[in-house]
């Protein structure tokens, strides 16, 4: 080796490493490799590579995980002509889309269901009262004009930072009850929409329901045992109830796309890879074709943290089979042997079919369950059914037509003043207290407390709440989404906390979800926008009452858990305020009154939204 290859590998080992950022903010993650004039398409080109590298059947289960709001709503609100469906569901998916690209976390897009509520009991009230005209309903017009003014106010809240204000005016606890109202509330109305149905009066029946529910438990059952799933950082380990990209560590198979290197004591190994430094947190779960999990980043091992590993060495990677952390000993220690001869690709192809065929009869398996790919596909072939076996007499627009249907109208065409006005004092003030607490200051703290690896730590330091997504960002989404969006035809949409929950809860954990949603969407609305009303109508309610209390439960939940951390964090903020007076001695923590306070807050908000149905 010459002194000019010595040199340059010397400074290449000087060069500093670049700045590590959370991988919610992918924009900060590649700024400092992207030049200046083509970084755009390069940031673009990165993004889709990670999308693409993070699909998954966890991430296409939890696309589908807020459709059982979304698609009875939209189906309502074509039905009663107050939206056109093909463009809606088209701008509907370019938000998932664009969305999905700019934050790595599944961030829904559902519409503003105090505006749908107001336009769909608008419809009831003037069909029982023949006195009303027809210029004093709330019509198509109207419910353009509230999304539009809706966006401007929400993207000034954002522009100006006003956001802020509203969010240091409302306490966390009333937050957390909004969660849990909100949830509850979203719980309740699947249970009506399946109560509604009859026992056994055709497809679509509380059997089915019932029968979803149950297979719904057993596949969405984990932690049962009182263990969480782990995922380690460089800080140690990070705690992740739930499935998605953290996997069963003690029970599974890992592969290695490196080396294990043994440490002085014999207890740690550091895990060396060619990937990214900056991602420094092992991820289990995904599915590769062989059907075993493989963990793609460098961190530092500790038995403790997870389990004792045998090492077993092929020509390129290295595979580990874990044995439970408690056996730990010398006769465990980490040893190399020699791997069978791969399997011919065929006979890797037959096995997965085989597991994916039987897995979903599997209570323990390997990585959770796909559970909305379960349901969405029951619901499909059941709604197939329906179709197939339809007459003329049953009230579907038969037989299915294809293309058709624009994707781009003048939605502003025949509105008037008076159309302004009406969307704005009975559509806009109404939505922008749900907007607010809701799509902005609620979603960003569930984000905050889903995805705490994904922290900007800028604005950790700070001891914000929006860590993840920040509440300036999502009132600019919002903001753009209805204000240019709605003259084209989308209905007025919003991110919500109840839909990221289900998209959560039934396994995304990315943005790849909604891209892949938001693409499905605008499939749907390009070749099938004739008879979507159609398609969309005839899945089952059961199937979609039932994907929608999943949802309600997740984000009750998730407000449960963040109420006890708010009241946690109250103790000890009174704690430190009796040790920096140095009245220890005479003065003491009243837990029970601490408690009582906070938990009726957010009992008394959680009910005022379900009784009022705000939810």
């Amino acid at each position: 080796m010459t002194n000019h290859e010595n040199d340059s590998s010397v400074a290449a080992q000087d060069e500093p490493p670049p700045p590590s950022f959370p991988r919610g903010r992918w924009w900060d993650h590649h700024r400092h490799r992207s030049p200046i004039g083509g970084g755009a398409l390069r940031l673009l080109r990165e993004r889709t590579i990670d999308i693409y590298a993070n699909l998954s059947l966890s991430e296409l289960s939890g696309s589908l995980g807020d459709l059982g709001t979304f698609i009875p709503l939209t189906v309502a609100l074509a039905r009663e002509r107050k939206i056109v469906l093909a463009p809606a569901l088209f701008w509907a998916g370019a938000s998932n889309v664009i969305t999905g690209y700019i934050w790595d976390v599944p961030m829904c897009v559902q519409p503003m269901k105090s505006i749908a509520a107001v336009a769909l009991t608008d419809v009831s009230s003037s069909s029982s009262s023949s006195s009303s005209s027809s210029g004093a309903t709330f019509d198509a017009g109207s419910v353009t004009t509230a999304g539009i003014l809706s966006g401007a106010v929400v993207l000034f809240l954002g522009v100006t930072n006003l956001m802020e204000v509203v969010n240091w005016i409302v306490p966390m606890t009333v937050v957390c009850g909004l969660q849990v109202g909100v949830g509850l509330r979203l719980a309740s109305t699947g249970i009506r929409d399946v109560q509604k149905l009859t026992w056994i009066g055709g497809y679509d029946c509380i059997t089915l329901a019932i029968t979803c529910a149950l297979l719904s438990m057993l596949w969405l059952r984990d932690n049962e045992d009182g263990t969480t799933r782990v995922a380690v950082g460089d800080d140690g380990p990070i705690e992740r109830e739930g499935g998605g990209e953290v996997g069963r560590a003690s029970s599974s198979t890992i592969i290695v796309d490196s080396t294990i290197a043994s440490s002085d004591d014999g207890r740690a190994g550091t895990l060396t890879s060619d990937d990214d430094a900056n991602d420094s947190m092992m991820e289990m779960g995904r599915l590769e074709n062989d059907g075993v999990h493989r963990l793609e980043t460098a961190t530092t091992v500790n038995p403790q943290w997870l389990s004792s590993c045998e090492v077993m060495t092929t020509t390129s990677v290295t595979t580990t089979a874990c044995v439970p952390a408690t056996e730990w000993s010398a006769s465990s220690a980490p040893r190399t042997v020699t791997a069978s001869p791969p399997t011919s690709a065929s006979c890797r192809f037959a096995r997965v079919v085989w597991n994916r065929a039987c897995c979903c009869l599997n209570p323990f398996p390997p990585t959770p369950h796909p559970v909305g790919i379960y349901l969405f596909l029951i619901g499909c072939i059941f709604a197939g059914i329906t179709l197939g076996t339809a007459n003329d007499d049953s009230g579907y627009d038969l037989p299915l037509g294809f293309f058709g249907a624009p994707i781009v109208i003048n939605a502003l065409r025949n509105v008037t003043p008076y159309n302004w006005k009406q969307g704005f004092f009975q559509g806009t003030l109404p939505q922008l207290p749900l907007t607010t607490l809701n799509s902005v200051i609620s979603v960003c703290c569930l984000a905050h407390a889903l995805y705490p690896e994904r922290r900007d730590p800028s604005l950790v330091s700070k001891d914000r709440t929006d860590a993840v997504v920040t509440r300036r960002e999502v009132c600019v989404s919002v903001g753009l989404m209805n204000l240019l969006l709605c003259p084209l035809g989308s209905m007025p949409n919003c991110h919500g906390a109840g839909g990221l929950a289900g998209q959560h809860r039934f396994g995304a954990r990315h943005g790849t979800s909604v891209v892949v949603l938001g693409l499905l969407k605008m499939f749907i609305a390009i070749f099938l926008g004739g008879s979507a009303l159609t398609l969309l109508d005839a899945l089952p309610v059961a199937v979609l009452g039932i994907m929608l209390v999943i949802a309600g439960l997740e984000l009750v939940g998730t407000g449960v858990g963040m109420l006890v951390e708010c009241i946690q964090k109250e103790k000890d903020r009174t704690r430190d305020r009796i040790d920096a007076s140095g009245s220890g001695d005479r003065l003491s923590i009243n837990s029970g009154e601490i408690l009582r306070k906070n938990t009726l807050i957010a009992m008394v908000t959680a009910g005022v939204i379900v009784v009022d149905k705000i939810g």
